[in-house]
């Protein structure tokens, strides 16, 4: 760059107020953000478009001018503008917390994230592999295995997300960095294991950063075990977002706002008797709409993931 010309990139990296960005032409560069930005309240976050320019410090030599409009963001894990999101969940070592997966799915849903559901670890455990894997596919979703023999890889990834921005979120110590580096075909990211005490993964991604492919950037997530939709602010109509299979039944109830808990006429709960809708998915979802229903009033949304 040239005086104080600006030009634009994405953010790839941010860590102690530091930001690396990449740059057009591929160029990587290290900035800090501009003290209106950061009066705004505004956070820098991994995957935002910027507008840099020189800063004239030889240590930090470019400063983020502008942040430029986001069509996504999550507040967990902390990424901008993501095309395709990899909900990552191993089928034993550690079990897995389907309800943070159907969790992340509403999230994704509500914001019009693409999701695609990745089952690792399923030569650990066929038979659990293949259940999840149909009732994820028959609600609706894209569902991909991966196995020590399978590792699911870049052709893989090129199949079900073929650009853009794509994010492997979930747990610790499901595999998520150990598939980032084979995707890479590079030990970028330190892998961990399962805590034999603890019975779930040991935390190895300390922060989200992207790294380019042919077609684009993945990233792999730190991993947490919990997340409440009422901290975030998710409204309670939402939650339906992430259950296609119900949104599609609810077309047939006999009332424009049923709620599918014991109203007369309701095509989910028909379906439900007759097995068609998983119980184990439909538990999911009322436990989660009355809880956010019962406590709308109780709370202002403090934190809106957009």
């Amino acid at each position: 760059m040239e005086d104080n010309t600006q030009t634009e990139g994405i953010i790839t990296k941010g860590v102690g107020g530091t930001y690396t960005v990449r740059l057009l032409n591929g160029d990587r560069i290290l900035c800090q953000i501009r003290g209106g930005i950061r009066k705004s309240g505004v956070v820098p976050a991994v995957g935002d478009n910027v507008k840099v320019s020189e800063s004239g410090d030889p240590d930090i030599p470019y400063v983020i001018d502008e942040i430029l409009p986001r069509k996504n963001y999550l507040i967990r894990p902390s990424v901008a503008n993501i095309d395709c999101l990899m909900l990552t969940f191993a089928v034993v070592d550690p079990q897995p917390d389907l309800t943070l997966t159907d969790k992340l799915l509403i999230i994704c849903a509500s914001l019009n994230i693409r999701t695609v559901l990745l089952f690792t670890k399923c030569d650990l455990d066929t038979g659990l592999a293949e259940k999840l894997t149909k009732i994820y596919s028959d609600a609706g979703f894209m569902v991909c295995n991966s196995s020590r023999e399978n590792l699911f890889s870049a052709e893989d990834l090129a199949r079900v997300c073929p650009s853009g921005i794509v994010a492997f979120a979930g747990p610790s110590g499901v595999g998520k960095s150990t598939i980032c580096n084979n995707i890479l075909e590079s030990d970028i990211m330190q892998t961990g294991v399962v805590s034999d005490r603890l019975k779930r993964g040991k935390h190895t991604t300390r922060h989200v950063e992207l790294f380019d492919t042919a077609t684009g950037f993945i990233t792999d997530t730190p991993g947490f075990t919990s997340l409440s939709l009422f901290d975030i602010g998710t409204d309670y109509k939402d939650v339906v977002f992430g259950y296609p299979e119900i949104m599609k039944a609810a077309t047939r109830c006999r009332f424009d706002d049923c709620r599918h808990i014991s109203e007369t006429g309701c095509a989910v709960l028909e379906e439900l008797e007759s097995g068609t809708i998983d119980r184990g998915r439909y538990d999911r979802y009322r436990e989660e709409y009355e809880y956010l229903y019962n406590n709308r009033n109780n709370y202002k949304r403090r934190i809106r993931p957009v």
